[in-house]
């Protein structure tokens, strides 16, 4: 008797339950925002992606994955059917992706565009519009996977092939050159220490050097200045010297060609008298009497009266 009550109270539980279950499900379903469907076309792997998986536009969840199988028209073309939210901004610069939903493996549909395009997808009558699929991260990595792996295959080998006997024992003597290279740089940071210190004195006499240098300068200008009212006198001077050195030209043109030769005529006539005085001196020196009576004639020669063959 007592088990069959306790039977009796476990299916009224179990049918309660499932009564409160169907109510919340229709309650649910009646709650749910309105969506458009569209389809998803895509010929690269979808692994991980679910029924009822979130679909996200920009990180915002607007739907969910509501069918995946392969497309009729092309089975090597996988079309994944979607539901979202009338408000999402589907244009056909919108394309899908393949994102990670953490570390459980599983894979959400995120919907985003590059903004270039904002006109809606076209549709066709009875079918939903399509969206096309782009390859996510892990796709483009596992399709350039074997590149990579052929890469560091041939990385590998070439470093293999570098790091030879001899080629390390060149490394250990890089090394050592290396260091020794070190040593003498430090050394020489150690010679320009003191140099280095000075340099703080050294700009600071510069700097008083160029100030004293623009001082002198300044009082090169102002004696510039200062000097142009002389060098306007010297050049006045300058002036009256040239015209006295003209001057001075005429003036011995003048006596060169006017007064000398007046001069040198005058010189000559009295040379002229003074030689006809020293004669008429010496004539009144031997016959004082020709004061009186004149100049006596020369003697009579031959043949003249009062000649005399003596002479006398």
């Amino acid at each position: 008797m007592e088990s069959r009550a306790h039977a009796l109270v476990a299916l009224i539980f179990l049918a309660v339950l499932g009564v409160g279950v169907a109510v919340v499900g229709m309650w649910m379903h009646r709650g749910a925002r309105p969506g458009i469907v569209f389809d998803v076309i895509s010929p690269y792997s979808v692994a991980g992606l679910t029924l009822q998986a979130p679909v996200r536009f920009k990180g915002v969840r607007v739907g969910d994955v509501t069918a995946i199988g392969l497309d009729p028209a092309n089975p090597r073309m996988i079309r994944v059917q979607i539901i979202v939210d009338k408000a999402t901004p589907i244009t056909r610069a919108t394309f899908a992706e393949l994102a990670p939903q953490g570390v459980t493996g599983l894979s959400y549909l995120s919907l985003t565009d590059h903004g270039t395009n904002f006109a809606p997808l076209p549709r066709v009558s009875g079918r939903p519009a399509e969206i096309p699929m782009h390859p996510s991260f892990f796709e483009v990595l596992s399709r350039n996977g074997e590149s990579l792996v052929n890469r560091s295959n041939e990385l590998a080998v070439r470093l293999t092939s570098l790091l030879t006997d001899d080629n390390r024992t060149r490394f250990a003597q890089t090394l050592i050159h290396v260091d020794q290279a070190t040593d003498q740089l430090v050394q020489i940071e150690t010679a320009l220490l003191p140099t280095l210190k000075a340099l703080p004195a050294m700009v600071a006499a510069t700097r008083s050097t160029m100030e004293a240098s623009h001082l002198l300068i300044a009082h090169l200008d102002a004696l510039t200045v200062a000097a142009q009212a002389p060098l306007a006198d010297t050049a006045e001077a300058a002036k009256s010297l040239r015209g006295l050195s003209v001057a001075g030209e005429r003036a011995a043109n003048t006596l060169n060609y006017d007064t000398l030769p007046q001069v040198d005529r005058l010189t000559q006539s009295l040379m002229t008298s003074s030689a006809a005085l020293e004669d008429l001196s010496h004539s009144l020196q031997r016959s004082p009497q020709s004061l009186l009576y004149g100049d006596r004639g020369p003697p009579p020669g031959p043949g003249e009266s009062g000649f005399s063959a003596g002479g006398n």
